[in-house]
């Protein structure tokens, strides 16, 4: 969903960030250390929160701490871009992309996992990671604790910066957005990624309420609380998704405010495209996954997500970037057709 500004350019330079500003961005960075800690650590060779130190030190295991490690670094120099005056000067493709899939990776988990815990604790017994697991259960909660505090900083940051950097697109109506050339195209594809899109949910609330069909007989012994709140949660939003792209190309009257759908397009489409990408990337690293007949259904489900996400996010930016050509520049003469090309600022 960032076509439109791939030449980006900032407002011009001003005061420095406030205090809550500087606050979101430094307990997001502490969110971070925990991770990146123990990144740093397993790839050291350290084998700290392991309760099976033969386990810790596959070589694809060691390619996948490398690349998490990266991702949340990516994640601190993403919320200080978003914090301090030098990250309007970014091309806003460049902190846009990181953060659409970030967001679609986090916000899954910041809404899943803290709920599914305590549900799991309050009115299961069954505990919240297996007794046999290679990982010691205190891992999970750093983990997943930081991921959801890094989620709601990442949020807050972004939002407090587009503000000042798209202050248009928090001011503009849906129905005002005008329809260009592309609006058949727009619609079409927003309808088709509502079709995979209802599919993909279909299955996900199926696991959600207890089902088990399709999902790998190593993973049923290991699915509690968690694992079926976070599967409910990919289902909403991946249809909140869809619905509010919906509303944006067929400009409905309601949400009034265009980034109200413009956010549950960005986040909903973000987590089903993120999630299924991952889940793809784990197949294709592990193709014994293929051989089995019950796992049929997930590899069929994530195409259906991903498919889903990309159609939503590929929807997105055509809009988007439909919606900033035909803005006038500074140059517009009198019919408000710009005279010369002009840098997008439109996210």
């Amino acid at each position: 969903m960032t076509v439109s500004v791939l030449i980006g350019r900032a407002p011009g330079a001003g005061a420095g960030p406030g205090r809550l500003r500087l606050g979101v961005c430094a307990a997001t960075v502490a969110a971070c250390v925990p991770y990146l800690s123990l990144k740093i650590a397993w790839l050291s060779g350290s084998t700290v929160g392991w309760t099976d130190a033969e386990a810790a030190k596959g070589s694809a295991l060691y390619v996948g701490n490398a690349i998490t490690l990266a991702m949340d670094a990516v994640a601190v120099l993403v919320v200080l871009a978003f914090t301090f005056r030098w990250g309007l000067r970014i091309p806003a493709w460049l902190v846009l992309t990181p953060m659409w899939i970030g967001a679609g990776l986090l916000a899954p988990i910041a809404l899943a996992v803290p709920l599914g815990a305590l549900v799991q604790t309050l009115f299961s017994s069954d505990p919240l990671t297996a007794s046999d697991n290679a990982i010691q259960g205190w891992v999970y909660g750093v983990v997943y604790a930081g991921f959801t505090l890094q989620g709601l900083g990442l949020l807050t940051a972004f939002v407090l910066h587009a503000r000042e950097r798209w202050p248009d697109v928090f001011a503009v109506r849906t129905k005002d957005v005008a329809k260009g050339a592309t609006h058949a195209l727009q619609v079409l594809l927003a309808r088709t990624a509502g079709v995979f899109a209802v599919v993909f949910a279909a299955v996900q609330f199926y696991w959600a309420f207890g089902g088990t069909a399709g999902v790998r007989a190593e993973e049923l012994d290991y699915r509690g609380a968690v694992q079926q709140l976070a599967d409910g949660v990919m289902g909403l939003m991946a249809l909140a998704g869809a619905v509010a792209l919906l509303a944006i190309v067929q400009r409905a009257g309601r949400p009034e405010r265009f980034a109200v759908p413009l956010a549950g397009v960005w986040i909903g489409a973000g987590a089903t495209f993120a999630w299924s990408f991952y889940r793809l990337i784990t197949v294709l690293s592990r193709p014994e996954f293929l051989d089995s007949g019950s796992s049929s259904a997930l590899n069929l489900t994530t195409l259906c997500g991903l498919l889903a996400g990309l159609l939503m996010g590929v929807t997105g930016a055509v809009l988007l970037a439909e919606r900033d050509a035909q803005r006038p520049g500074p140059t517009a003469g009198r019919d408000g057709q710009s005279a010369r090309p002009t840098a997008s600022r439109t996210p």
